[in-house]
């Protein structure tokens, strides 16, 4: 019993470090960029309470997290699918891609800064905020971590979720424990107000991201083209200098051809060319039998779902062995997630999305997926149902 939870804590922390190089979390990374140069020059007592501050910041939200999922089942991701938190969140994210562009430093309340430990408060809340945005990426590399937590009691949750908060901060507090890796860190060269800057972009694109639900689909495009030109003008500035000034309009102005033709007729939404998705029911399941089924759990929310749509659902073989063999694609969108599609998620044993269900001809289910999963791994399913 103690070896099983040892190996699920085992593989959530490696999950949890795996995360900082996911979508999800490089809005968080110029926060924890500065909470490191922050630390540069300080003490070995200093670096060690900003180490302990980020940790307890993770840790606290995972704690909490784990608290909730044990004691009343919450989906992993749910917290995304209430409106104002997308809301609040993508708002939070423009301004601190304003402030990462312009130098300009958070202020709090007075009161805050005489709380004994209140130097490190940023490296708390940088440590919870990556927490909160890694949930939407980290379900895929924590599903047999998440089906495992389901039948354990509290304190095994608990156990385990706080496995995944401390692989999520073991990298930079290992950067903060160790000043030779530290002292190499600093924005006074122009490398590293470059890649400031790009952080910066990150932070942009992370908040439009969770805007565009807002947006109708005209204003989502236009958006995202006018980040994707916003950066591209950047870097025609980053990197015309001297006798190269002149190119500028030349360059900016192919550009912005290059932007507007790439972005036309292509819709965020995946466009018309992918899957002729049908909204799930009992009934058009139930009215299925004889033929093989598709049915993907999915989120506005979801960036791993998003990749899921342009790439593995755009194959043209996965394309062609569906219209081939008949298979009806149901989808069940979980944005907003209400009794029925929670009790119908929980019924198909899915913990996080993007779940995709494969169904035979007599309506077994033949394979589940959490995560990313290949058109040709779908392809080889489809084909041996006929084999």
């Amino acid at each position: 019993m103690m070896q099983t939870v040892v190996y699920q804590s085992t593989l959530a922390f490696a999950a949890g470090m795996i995360l900082n190089f996911m979508p999800c979390v490089l809005p968080v990374m110029p926060f924890k960029v500065q909470a490191l140069l922050r630390e540069t020059t300080g003490t070995t007592r200093s670096r060690a309470l900003a180490a302990a501050a980020l940790l307890a910041g993770s840790l606290a939200f995972f704690v909490a997290l784990g608290a909730v999922t044990a004691g009343f089942g919450l989906m992993w991701g749910q917290q995304f699918q209430h409106p104002w938190f997308r809301l609040l969140l993508s708002l939070f994210l423009f301004a601190a891609a304003v402030a990462t562009f312009t130098g300009w430093s958070w202020r709090l309340p007075q009161f805050v800064y005489r709380v004994p430990m209140s130097r490190h408060l940023g490296a708390f809340l940088t440590g919870a905020l990556a927490g909160v945005l890694s949930t939407p990426c980290s379900g895929p590399f924590l599903g047999s971590v998440l089906a495992f937590t389901a039948t354990r009691s509290a304190l095994e949750t608990m156990i385990i979720f706080c496995a995944i908060g401390t692989g999520l901060a073991f990298p930079y507090v290992v950067l903060l424990l160790w000043p030779g890796l530290l002292a190499r860190l600093s924005f006074s060269s122009g490398l590293a107000v470059n890649f400031k800057m790009v952080l910066g972009f990150v932070l942009l694109a992370a908040g439009l991201f969770f805007f565009q639900g807002f947006l109708p689909p005209i204003l989502r495009q236009t958006g995202w083209m006018a980040l994707v030109l916003g950066f591209g003008v950047w870097l025609v500035f980053r990197f015309t200098h001297g006798s190269r000034v002149g190119l500028r309009p030349v360059l900016i102005l192919v550009l912005a051809i290059v932007v507007v033709t790439g972005f036309r007729d292509v819709s965020l939404d995946g466009g018309d060319a992918g899957i002729p998705w049908q909204v799930y029911s009992d009934h058009r399941l139930a009215q299925s039998v004889g033929q093989p089924v598709l049915v993907e759990f999915t989120a506005d929310w979801c960036i791993n779902c998003k990749a899921l749509e342009r790439t593995t659902f755009k194959d043209k073989r996965l394309l062609d062995i569906i219209g081939a063999m008949g298979v009806i694609p149901l989808q069940v969108d979980l944005t907003q997630v209400d009794e029925q599609r929670r009790e119908l998620f929980d019924r198909f044993g899915g913990r996080a999305i993007p779940y995709i269900v494969v169904i035979d001809r007599q309506g077994q289910l033949v394979q589940r997926f959490t995560g990313m999963v290949g058109a040709e791994t779908l392809v080889d399913i489809f084909k041996s149902m006929d084999g």
